[in-house]
């Protein structure tokens, strides 16, 4: 689970998780990776269409560094599943 307090990402819809572009590709974001407001940080599969997630929202800082990416690469996320854990940068 999520530490108590944490600030965490979360998936704006239900989907298959895709962490990289394609399979040959490095991943969006992983532990460390600095973030801001529009970056791609993943890619949800809903009924064949590939939906790049930016990050971003209410709550949310403008800037901040992932600590934890929670869900593995194919895994199907429901609305309000946790993406990301991050730390304010």
């Amino acid at each position: 689970g999520v530490a108590e307090g944490a600030v965490v990402f979360k998936a704006p819809s239900s989907g298959r998780f895709y962490a990289r572009p394609s399979p040959d590709k490095p991943a969006f974001v992983e532990a460390g990776t600095l973030i801001e407001t529009g970056n791609t940080v993943a890619i949800l599969e809903v009924m064949k269409t590939f939906n790049r997630i930016a990050y971003g929202g209410p709550g949310l800082p403008a800037r901040a560094k992932v600590v934890r990416v929670l869900p593995n690469d194919g895994d199907d996320l429901g609305r309000g599943d946790v993406i990301l854990e991050l730390e304010p940068a």
